[in-house]
């Protein structure tokens, strides 16, 4: 059999906890993001919600009542949870404590755990290494804060220091508590100077807890500054315990010059009376007057002693022993007071009305994390990437095509077209280097120069220039030809949509390569064979005599016909050799012909080959680094969508499991408002078996109680 509660708390854990492993996977996803990513943004609000939404679950499942405690810095907050667990289970010191919650609950051996901002947890086994951590956390925090501060920013840990602690879980040996399933929650001083982000630290207990407990010393009673949060605490808090924490061993001076105990010894009622009639504001005053305000007198120095040494100060003990000081039983009157409270109907209503409520809040929350603007981003990111992914696989298949592409048999078909127009603007330089050969000839006529000379150096010369000058038409024609709109035109005709996608020009790298391409028609010789048995030499009558033939008579003017580099002198030119001036000259005018004609059409074609393979190095270079450029690309996006991907899923799927949840929330306030009415926390379900959401039918009637309970409107009256 199942009470309301264990019911309750049985389906509310099947219903809630299922959130709590997609909010890890979508922490640790937007954890893995890189800086820049706006989602990274939302991660300390992720990981704020999922920290809520796990205490809230653990509380539930272990039936938790937690109890928190506030109060001024050192007004004996710490002392008072060593009373309540009647253990030392909070170290007094006189050092400001780390601004963080403490969590103390019963367990059968010590563990000390801490949880930082960032989610990561740190388990000690001893409470002397947990101390040396906090000491060096502390000092890492303060100059935290005052960088921060000193840029004029205000201190969020979350954000600025996420490895700053957050909580610290004190597990060990209480029997109070183990009685009472209560655990005890510390918070920071009010007024310390490291009071950031109180309102983070303490927001979750405003739907999580339905008591709290305010520590105050008697001289801070009357302080307005000291009551300045409390009105938050009254309309966060069905029950709110307020404990003066008396000093039992001040002395006020007597009358007579003697010191004596103080009011707050001798009478602290006294003292209460005067908070009530002086200095309570009509907030606080309304509370007291409806019992949701009590306030106990009590020297909690003196009661956590006597707790830990396991005596008695009961009410009945007070009476039979008059040494005990009568302000400590109002210590076991407060803890009566709040066990009944905690055991009481109101409570139970305050517990599944605050649960429900609390995750309800969170779950609302996480809903706008969800549906937040960098989420939406991320749906246009997958966009984005599909369509970037399509662009880098065309841009890919469009260069590999082009890689393909015979680009020297296409270019090689404006062959002709260059050759020609090389022809016609060269028409003048075959008449120039005639001229220019005739007049090599008459000067080597009126020189001593060898044949030799003339053929290799002057008339070599000559055809040089004229090759070097059909180098520079054919250069000039093949760049304006392969820049041109033809050229182009012959390109695009076989791969245009190709080459518009990766922006390929052949006529702009044409143009770009302008004069700077060389061929090998440049450094080719040009000296043309005139071999000395074409020129006639007559004899002399020495040579008659001697009977030598034609070609000894040669050699002896030329020199070797292989070498004919013996030097003529002028006047033997002239006597011997004037007949064969023009046999010399025809020579030379037929060479140029045969010159001509074979040389443009080589020397063109050589220049022409230059420019085409100079082109396409450039284009297989172009492409090759685009080809690259896109390969990375697509990597780059490929391994963005992964990411991308991931990362919706994770949101899918915590959007799918919050949707549920959010759905079984709605279902478990309906379901269990018959039980918020009937005033008995330990009445059984019907059937050990049914669930709340079967039992839904039967209480329609109540839900709006229910209702009003999650909306923290329900009945507050004293039980």
């Amino acid at each position: 059999m199942k009470t309301i509660l264990s019911q309750f708390c049985e389906d509310f854990d099947g219903r809630v906890r299922p959130l709590l492993e997609p909010l890890d996977g979508f922490a640790d996803r937007l954890r893995d993001l890189p800086g820049d990513s706006p989602l990274k943004e939302l991660l300390p609000e992720v990981v704020d919600v999922r920290h809520q939404l796990r205490t809230l679950v653990e509380k539930v499942a272990e039936q938790q009542a937690y109890v928190i405690i506030f109060g001024p810095l050192k007004s004996g907050k710490s002392t008072l949870m060593n009373a309540l667990a009647a253990a030392y289970v909070s170290e007094v010191t006189t050092l400001p404590a780390y601004p963080c919650m403490v969590y103390v609950a019963n367990a059968d051996d010590e563990q000390f755990t801490v949880t930082r901002y960032d989610g990561s947890l740190e388990t000690f086994g001893d409470l002397d290494s947990m101390r040396s951590l906090m000491e060096t956390a502390h000092g890492e925090l303060a100059g935290s804060i005052r960088e921060i501060e000193g840029h004029g920013e205000d201190f969020d840990p979350a954000v600025h220091m996420p490895q700053a602690l957050r909580r610290v879980d004190v597990r060990m040996p209480a029997e109070p508590l183990a009685e009472s399933g209560a655990v005890l929650v510390d918070t920071p001083g009010l007024y310390s100077r490291m009071k950031f982000g109180y309102d983070l630290m303490t927001r979750e207990f405003r739907d999580s807890a339905a008591s709290a407990i305010f520590v105050v010393k008697t001289d801070n009673l009357f302080l307005e500054q000291v009551f300045d949060e409390f009105s938050d605490l009254l309309r966060l808090f069905s029950r709110i315990f307020l404990i003066v924490n008396l000093d039992g061993t001040k002395q006020d001076l007597q009358p007579d010059g003697e010191l004596g105990p103080s009011l707050e010894r001798r009478d602290p009622q006294r003292i209460i009376d005067a908070f009530e009639s002086l200095a309570m504001n009509a907030e606080l005053k309304s509370a007291w007057e409806e019992g949701r305000l009590r306030i106990y007198p009590i020297d909690l120095l003196q009661a956590a002693s006597r707790r830990l040494r396991g005596d008695g100060t009961s009410p009945e003990s007070v009476a039979d022993a008059p040494d005990v000081d009568a302000t400590l039983a109002n210590f076991d009157v407060f803890t009566d007071d709040l066990t009944h409270y905690l055991n009481s109907t109101e409570y139970l209503t305050a517990f599944l009305g605050d649960s429900l409520r609390q995750a309800d809040h969170l779950l609302t929350g996480l809903g706008a994390v969800c549906a937040s603007e960098p989420v939406d981003e991320l749906t246009q990111s997958l966009t984005k990437w599909a369509s970037e992914r399509e662009r880098a696989q065309s841009m890919l298949a469009s260069i590999r095509r082009l890689q393909k592409f015979p680009w020297d048999e296409t270019l090689a078909r404006m062959r002709d077209d260059v050759v020609r127009i090389t022809r016609e603007r060269a028409g003048d330089l075959r008449r120039e280097t005639a001229e220019q050969a005739e007049s090599a000839l008459a000067r080597w006529y009126d020189g001593d120069a060898s044949l030799a000379e003339l053929v290799q150096d002057d008339l070599g010369g000559v055809l040089a220039r004229c090759r070097d000058a059909m180098v520079e038409k054919a250069r000039d024609v093949s760049a304006t030809v392969l820049s041109s709109d033809v050229a182009s035109a012959m390109v695009r005709r076989d791969a245009s949509e190709d080459l518009s996608r990766v922006h390929l020009s052949v006529p702009d790298i044409a143009r770009q390569l302008e004069g700077t391409v060389r061929s090998a028609a440049e450094s080719r010789s040009v000296a043309p064979d005139i071999p000395p048995r074409l020129i006639p030499v007559r004899k002399r009558f020495l040579d008659w005599l001697l009977l030598r033939g034609q070609a000894a008579v040669r050699r002896s003017v030329f020199g070797p016909d292989d070498a004919p580099t013996k030097p003529i002198p002028r006047i033997v030119k002239q006597r011997r050799l004037g007949a064969g001036r023009v046999a010399l000259g025809e020579a030379i005018r037929s060479r140029i012909d045969m010159f001509f004609a074979e040389t443009l059409n080589r020397v063109t074609g050589e220049v022409f080959g230059a420019h085409v393979a100079a082109i396409c190095r450039q284009v297989e270079e172009r492409l090759a680094t685009l080809e690259n450029e896109q390969v990375a690309r697509y990597e780059a996006a490929e391994q963005n969508r992964d990411g991308l991907v991931a990362l919706r899923l994770e949101v899918d799927g915590l959007a799918s499991t919050l949707a549920e949840a959010r759905g079984a929330v709605g279902s478990l306030a309906a379901a269990y408002g018959e039980s918020l009415t009937t005033g008995d926390d330990a009445a059984p379900v019907e059937e050990s078996g049914a669930s709340g959401a079967e039992a839904a039918d039967a209480t329609e009637e109540a839900a709006p109680r229910a209702r009003a309970a999650a909306a923290g409107t329900g009945d507050s009256s004293d039980g």
